[in-house]
């Protein structure tokens, strides 16, 4: 089961919010509820220069494809 999400912009915060852990425990508790709800898998692309990559990659992401700008990412829930 996969469930996809699109949207034109994208969540971020600002500078004076990084760091603080918020991104990441938002990520993990968005993760557990797939799980809840059954889900098996998460995905997410992510351009290179996005500083939220090293986040991802600590919550379980792990890259099943790159190209040049992107990184293609699965997390096994």
């Amino acid at each position: 089961m996969w469930m996809t999400i699109r949207r034109p912009s994208s969540s971020r915060f600002t500078s004076e919010y990084r760091g603080q852990d918020i991104g990441s425990q938002l990520m993990v508790k968005m993760l557990e509820l797939l799980k809840w709800q059954g889900y098996e898998r998460a995905s997410l692309a992510a351009q290179k220069v996005n500083y939220a990559v090293k986040m991802y990659k600590n919550v379980g992401f792990k890259t099943a494809y790159e190209n040049a700008e992107e990184y293609i990412t699965v997390c096994e829930l």
